[in-house]
C-alpha cells in the first residue's frame, strides 16, 4: 500500500464525512452551540477518517492466510502438537479404563484424632502443613494461617530479643499451604485427603495428570487441563501456532476422579472434595 493510495483513501473518507457533518449543524446555532458542534464534528471525522484507513489497509495489504493467519481468527494447530495431544489423551482413557495399579488408600492413622493428611494439621477448620514440617521442627505451634511459634503464647511478632515466632505472608504460599502429598503450594482444605492416584485442585480430588498422561502433562490448571509446565504457556493448548506456544491440553476425559476400575463406591472415579473416611475412622 502507497503513500499516495492511502492519502486517496483519506480524501474520500473526509469529503464524504464532511459533507455529512456539514449537513447535520443547524444554521443560525448559538455560537457556543457552534462552537461544541465544531468540536463534536471534528471528533468524529478523527474517528471516521481513521476507520477508513484501516479498511483501506486491510482491503489491499497481505491478507492474514498470507501471513500465516486463519482469516476466520480460529487459533491453527501444527501436527506436532496435535499428535501428543492426540496421543496423551489416548493413554488418559486407557488409564481410566484400566485403573490404578497401586495401593488407592493412603498411608494414614485413622484413630490418631486428625481429620486431616499425616503430614497436615487441623486450624481453624481447614488442613495445612505442619508447622513441625515447615520449620523442620524449630516452630512447631500453629497460631494462625500465617504464623508458627515456639508456643501458643508467643507474640506473633517481636522487634527485640530472640523471636519466638516464623511468619510468612501470602495466599497458598509459604505457612499457609497444604500438605506437601497433596501437591506444591496447594491452599488449606476441608479435612480429608485424596486417594494415593489423586491431587488436589482448589479442594477437589482429581487423577494425577501425572499418570493419566504418562508424565507428558503432569501439571492441573484447571479442572479438564493438564500442562507440561506451568505459566502463560498454559494458556493455550499444545501444537497452537499464531505465536502462542501453548503447552497444554483440555479435554473433558481429564475431568476425572481416582480410584478407576476397582469396584469400591469409596473410590468411585469422579472429582470429589478430600474424603475424612481416608484419614480418620
Amino acid at each position: 500500500m502507497t503513500v499516495g493510495a492511502d492519502m486517496e483513501g483519506f480524501a474520500a473518507c473526509n469529503s464524504d464525512s464532511s459533507d455529512e457533518a456539514a449537513a447535520e449543524v443547524p444554521r443560525g446555532a448559538r455560537r457556543s452551540s457552534s462552537r461544541v458542534a465544531r468540536y463534536a464534528v471534528g471528533g468524529a471525522l478523527g474517528v471516521g477518517v481513521a476507520l477508513c484507513v484501516l479498511g483501506v489497509r486491510a482491503s489491499s495489504g497481505p491478507s492474514r492466510a498470507q501471513g500465516g493467519f486463519d482469516p476466520s481468527g480460529t487459533v491453527v494447530f501444527n501436527a506436532d502438537g496435535q499428535a501428543s495431544v492426540a496421543a496423551a489423551l489416548k493413554t488418559a482413557t486407557d488409564t481410566e479404563m484400566q485403573g490404578y495399579q497401586g495401593v488407592l488408600k493412603p498411608a494414614e492413622d485413622t484413630h490418631d484424632g486428625n481429620p486431616c493428611g499425616s503430614d497436615e494439621e487441623l486450624h481453624a477448620g481447614l488442613c495445612y502443613q505442619k508447622c513441625s514440617l515447615l520449620t523442620s521442627g524449630q516452630y512447631q505451634v500453629r497460631q494462625s494461617a500465617f504464623a508458627c511459634c515456639e508456643t501458643m503464647s508467643c507474640p506473633p511478632f517481636k522487634f527485640f530479643g530472640k523471636k519466638c515466632c516464623k511468619t510468612t505472608f501470602g495466599m497458598c504460599t509459604g505457612h499457609d499451604i497444604a500438605g506437601m502429598r497433596e501437591g506444591t503450594k496447594i491452599c488449606p482444605h476441608k479435612p480429608g485427603a485424596c486417594l494415593a492416584d489423586e491431587e488436589m485442585y482448589l479442594d477437589v480430588c482429581y487423577m494425577k495428570c501425572s499418570l493419566l498422561t504418562q508424565g507428558k502433562y503432569p501439571h492441573r490448571t484447571a479442572s479438564a487441563t493438564c500442562c507440561k509446565t506451568t505459566g502463560m504457556a498454559c494458556l493455550a493448548e499444545d501444537g497452537a501456532s499464531d505465536g502462542f506456544n501453548g503447552q497444554s491440553i483440555t479435554h473433558p476425559t481429564l475431568a476425572v476422579g481416582g480410584g478407576c476400575g476397582d469396584q469400591s463406591n469409596t473410590t468411585h472415579c469422579k472429582p470429589h472434595v478430600p474424603q475424612q473416611s481416608v484419614t480418620e475412622a
